[in-house]
């Protein structure tokens, strides 16, 4: 066992053998270490509050990221409105600034962590209750919920995923969005998506995957 994991530290900081980590991940699923897997997933998903309240924040007080004016920019001269700068109380160290263009029926959350950095999510949310999300966020390793499949496009620019999300979100019936609106819907969303999570559960393989993601 302690040879395996020593084998997975040092393969998962090798970036030019993704062969040779799919293996290590496949190894680690057969060899006696699923039930731990599984176990530490349980415990993740436990850790997460089962609601978040989004408090309301002074924008002009704030002393962002850079990266933050520099996206919100973008997306005003794209026709977007402020939805204002909340933090979760239940997530210390997170804010979200929120922008919407009602006309398109997408939801911009522009999101920083101390340690994840700042990322932009490009969210539209349709009447029979699916959504989909455009995100320069890199992919957890999660399996997807179905119904909300979520994009992810690290590197991207503002502009390139505002088109890629117009281009290639799912057909359908959009939810009507106005600024106020935003938060609760936001809240909702975490909500609805931890109780699935809860519900399915998460398997050694993506456990194992996670981890791969993060030595990566």
């Amino acid at each position: 066992m302690k040879y395996l994991i020593a084998l997975v530290v040092v393969v998962g900081g090798l970036l030019l053998y993704p062969l040779l980590k799919r293996l290590i991940v496949m190894l680690l699923v057969r060899q006696g270490v699923k039930g731990a897997l599984e176990d530490a997933g349980r415990q993740a998903i436990a850790k997460q509050p089962d609601r978040i309240t989004l408090v309301h924040r002074d924008l002009h007080s704030w002393k962002a990221d850079p990266a933050v004016p520099k996206l919100a920019d973008a997306l005003f001269s794209r026709g977007f409105q402020e939805a204002g700068l909340f933090a979760p109380r239940e997530l210390p160290g997170v804010m979200v600034r929120f922008l919407v263009k009602s006309s398109d029926g997408v939801i911009a959350a522009i999101c920083t962590h101390p340690r994840a950095g700042v990322w932009l999510d490009l969210m539209t949310y349709y009447q029979d209750g699916r959504s989909a999300t455009y995100s320069t966020n890199r992919a957890s390793g999660l399996d997807p919920r179905p119904g909300h499949p979520i994009m992810h496009a690290p590197g991207s620019g503002a502009p390139e995923l505002y088109e890629r999300c117009l281009r290639e979100r799912p057909k359908g019936v959009f939810k009507p969005i106005m600024p106020d609106d935003v938060p609760a819907m936001f809240e909702r969303a975490y909500a609805e998506a931890l109780a699935w999570r809860r519900q399915k559960g998460v398997g050694a393989a993506e456990v194992a995957q996670v981890a791969q993601r993060r030595a990566s």
